[in-house]
């Protein structure tokens, strides 16, 4: 993990399943912040409080963030699931973009080439080629949610989001819950406690399905 020095401030594009907040991991004693939930507050709310709380004591000084993190929500499988517009595996094309929104959060645009799409709630399934968002970029790369890699095969559960510029963007489901791995035809990563390393695309699909999709809507040959 890269360290940088950044105010932590809430995710914007990950909002999949709850908010995505960026949190300084390094502990300090004086700090003031509480994290307790209260019943009166709604959980985006209190993010956003700790966040401008954090800001001003590292504008005055007072606390020096060293390095990142990202709390993504806890979502299953069949959670992101059910929660994507568009699930697909693919692999990476290139790197179209990374930038930052509101200064400071980092993300990067890639190309896909798609192979098979296994769900679709929109009009995109003879599109060879998909622009995904994902939070970080070669500065800043979150622990636990590494950058895909240009030629790497992707399983991707996919949600449709508007971005500040009012432009539609494709981001993962709370993050890295809403990626993985795929080596030939095996997906080869572990999702927190729930293991799905060794299953090939097909056997994971149909379990986070809960059995409903057994085989791809469509399959795309890409030149």
């Amino acid at each position: 993990m890269i360290t940088k020095k950044l105010a932590i401030t809430a995710g914007i594009l990950a909002l999949g399943i709850g908010t995505t907040i960026y949190i300084n991991d390094t502990p300090k004693e004086n700090s003031t912040l509480h994290t307790e939930v209260r019943s009166k507050q709604s959980p985006n709310d209190i993010a956003l409080k700790k966040v401008k709380e954090l800001n001003e004591r590292v504008a005055d000084g007072k606390e020096k963030v060293i390095s990142q993190s990202a709390v993504f929500p806890d979502t299953t499988n069949e959670e992101a699931f059910q929660e994507a517009d568009i699930v697909i595996k693919g692999t990476i094309d290139s790197v179209m973009q990374e930038y930052t929104e509101n200064t400071d959060i980092p993300f990067t645009d890639f190309k896909i080439n798609v192979e098979e799409y296994w769900k679709s709630n929109s009009n995109v399934e003879n599109t060879k080629q998909l622009i995904v968002t994902q939070d970080g970029n070669t500065e800043l790369e979150f622990e636990g949610h590494p950058l895909m890699k240009i030629g790497d095969e992707y399983v991707l559960f996919l949600k449709k989001v508007i971005d500040n510029n009012n432009e539609e963007k494709l981001i993962m489901i709370s993050g890295p819950s809403g990626k993985f791995n795929v080596d030939n035809e095996i997906i080869n990563q572990e999702v927190d406690n729930q293991s799905v390393d060794g299953e090939s695309v097909e056997e994971f699909i149909e379990d986070s399905s809960n059995g409903e999709v057994t085989e791809p809507i469509i399959e795309i040959e890409n030149e």
